[in-house]
């Protein structure tokens, strides 16, 4: 009697293993917009993780980062095919650094811009009143001048400034777009401060810093980057990775000791052959959230339709099996529905076949 673990794999196999630290992910295509999925485990307890990277509108040229480090990475998937090549590496390249230095006082409506190209921010240096987005104020102290600057990149006070952020007076700065996603301003020395990445990276997008009056700014260009470790390249037209042909998500946690899954499952798993009637197993531990999924039949593998027995939320029944008297077909998938969990949880799910 043949038993088959779900298993979740990609359309193409990763070319590297994911080691450690963090990942970053970026496609050829601006308009590979959307969310990108990736499923490993976590550096930090071994338990299982996933990322879900949100892509702005246009933004799929523009490396994304986790915000924790993995010990491993099993799959990787865009939410719709994809118009360029997508590529995942591990962040452990080198950042990109520059500096800028203020030799005097700047005059107001001096400019300094910085960003990636198409994606910068202008900062306007004011010697009266703080009143729009981007304004710094130019202090006669040279050194706070340039913690004003640093301040408005990081959205925070970063050195000494000339005071606290604000509007319609004498502020240091004035920022309603946040911090500046792709740099990182470091603490000024003098009046100089340095500029860095704030991924280990080779950006696909090349670096802007302009200024409007080079008298009193100059700039150290923004440079060095090197890609970290490429684990894998989904070419166009595919939308998934994952280690093997054969590995990616495993349900198959049978003591229910090793967590597996962690929120954004993909909707549905590989197709297992049942060849006649069948029966499906499901154990985990409590997912803390709602957890609906169907069981899907089919002839060929192509073409799939819901059966009739029903599997409860796995948030108030985290022990069933399934045995209906529909559950006769060629081959068979779980569709998960909804997989709302955001903690580690252990999940196995079993195909059981009698020939």
């Amino acid at each position: 009697m043949p038993v088959t673990a779900v298993k979740f794999t990609g359309d193409t196999v990763f070319s590297n293993t994911h080691e450690s630290g963090g990942l970053y992910t970026r496609s050829t295509s601006a308009s590979d917009d959307g969310f990108v999925v990736l499923h490993g485990r976590k550096t930090s307890d071994s338990n299982a993780d996933h990322a879900y990277l949100a892509i702005n509108s246009n933004e799929g040229k523009i490396e994304q980062l986790t915000s924790t480090n993995w010990s491993d990475l099993y799959l990787a998937r865009y939410d719709a095919n994809l118009n360029g090549t997508g590529s995942v590496f591990s962040n452990n390249g080198t950042k990109a650094t520059g500096s800028i230095h203020i030799h005097s006082r700047p005059s107001d409506g001096d400019t300094v811009i910085i960003g990636l190209t198409g994606f910068t921010k202008t900062f306007t240096f004011r010697t009266g009143t703080i009143s729009a987005n981007g304004d710094v104020y130019s202090d006669a102290d040279l050194n706070k001048t340039a913690a004003n600057l640093a301040s408005a990149i990081n959205d925070s006070s970063t050195g000494v400034p000339t005071t606290g952020e604000g509007q319609g007076g004498t502020y240091g700065w004035w920022n309603t777009d946040g911090a500046n996603p792709y740099l990182t301003a470091n603490a000024p020395s003098g009046n100089t401060f340095t500029v860095q990445d704030k991924i280990n990276c080779k950006r696909q997008l090349g670096w802007v810093t302009t200024i409007y009056n080079g008298s009193s700014i100059s700039l150290c260009p923004i440079s060095g980057g090197i890609d970290g470790t490429k684990i894998v390249d989904i070419p166009a037209g595919s939308k998934s990775a994952s280690i093997s042909t054969a590995s990616g998500i495993n349900l198959d946690s049978e003591d229910l000791s090793t967590t597996n899954v962690r929120g954004y499952l993909p909707l549905t798993s590989d197709s297992v052959a049942t060849r006649g009637r069948f029966a499906v197993d499901i154990k985990c531990t409590d997912p803390a959230a709602a957890s609906n999924i169907k069981i899907q039949l089919s002839n060929d593998s192509i073409n799939w339709k819901d059966a009739t027995s029903t599997i409860t939320d796995l948030d108030s029944d985290q022990d069933q099996r399934i045995t209906g008297d529909d559950l006769f077909s060629e081959y068979t998938r779980i569709y998960f529905t909804s997989y709302s969990s955001t903690i580690s949880t252990a999940l196995n799910i079993k195909i059981i076949t009698q020939g």
